[in-house]
């Protein structure tokens, strides 16, 4: 029997909505994206001996090593034309490009970018909300050079993340631009039908697909009540003798709601986003020599609008 071979990935960037898009994606009757997100295979030689913040461990023991583990996870395949699957780190560790393209080389690249200013802050605020990061943003900031070099998970390199004009050059010049596609942040919750349509034409497959896009997956955010928030995020006994009798997607869509539900927005104080706006603007207009697009509005302070 022949084994089933991704031919498409998303890459990340991190906290830029590609668990949505994954999600979306996976609806799709031709299109196949395995349940396990962030397999990070093909990222593993750059890859530290052990990542060592707090809470790292799923790094640590979920990631995939090993090729066969690997190809397992399209084991569900059933003659969908696109398969693919989804790792947030694949954009920025150095290697990965190279090593994918070696494997698959016709390969398609799926790139999700954000304002890296708001990008940073949804990163703090997804560890926040996972009971990981216990800093200030600001101090957080000011440790992120040292927790680099103590080897914790890029998750919480709210900055080196965002630095995205290298990041997305290494995928044009190694797989070409025809097979790569960038889609921003904003075009995305602004018209994610749209963007899923796109995407479904990038990767060959019906554009008359509408996709269910009415739960966001994996929000950032501060739990309002943490004890709740824990019941519907974590596993528990009550969760586990209900689970036989409810539908696997009900029971995602009932807890992602669950979820948005009970998480609060913070903003970033203003002359912090302003630090950041200009620490980011040299490389925002790289990248938009890279992509040629016009992003001036990145390079612009604006009001914080929460994260996601």
């Amino acid at each position: 029997m022949d084994v089933a071979r991704p031919n498409f990935f998303i890459v990340g960037a991190a906290k830029c909505g590609t668990s949505s898009l994954d999600r979306y994606l996976s609806q799709h009757p031709d299109i196949y994206i395995p349940p396990k997100k962030e397999a990070h295979f093909f990222s593993i030689p750059d890859f530290p001996e052990r990542f060592t913040g707090p809470g790292d461990e799923g790094m640590n023991l979920y990631t995939i090593r090993d090729e066969a583990q690997y190809l397992r996870l399209f084991d569900g395949v059933r003659g969908e034309r696109a398969v693919g699957e989804a790792s947030v780190f694949y954009l920025f560790y150095p290697g990965t490009a190279r090593r994918m393209h070696d494997a698959y080389p016709d390969a398609k690249i799926l790139i999700m970018l954000r304002n890296p200013v708001d990008r940073a802050f949804s990163a703090y605020m997804h560890l926040v909300r996972d009971e990981r990061e216990t800093l200030s943003f600001r101090e957080s900031l000011a440790k992120e050079e040292e927790r680099i070099r103590q080897h914790y998970e890029p998750l919480w390199y709210y900055r080196a993340v965002g630095l995205y004009a290298a990041q997305v050059k290494r995928y044009l010049d190694v797989f070409g631009r025809e097979q790569v596609k960038v889609i921003l942040f904003e075009d995305f919750a602004r018209d994610p039908v749209q963007v899923v349509r796109d995407c479904c034409a990038f990767l060959g497959v019906s554009t008359d697909f509408v996709p269910d896009t009415s739960i966001r997956h994996n929000e950032s955010g501060v739990p309002k009540s943490r004890s709740l928030y824990n019941f519907i995020a974590k596993p528990n006994a009550l969760k586990e003798i209900v689970k036989p009798f409810i539908p696997a997607a009900v029971r995602e869509r009932w807890g992602n709601r669950a979820k948005s539900m009970v998480l609060g927005r913070m903003e970033m104080e203003p002359d912090l986003r302003e630090e950041l706006t200009a620490f980011f603007a040299p490389d925002v207009a790289r990248l938009e020599e890279v992509l040629g697009r016009d992003l001036s509005a990145w390079r612009r302070p604006k009001r914080a609008a929460g994260s996601q």
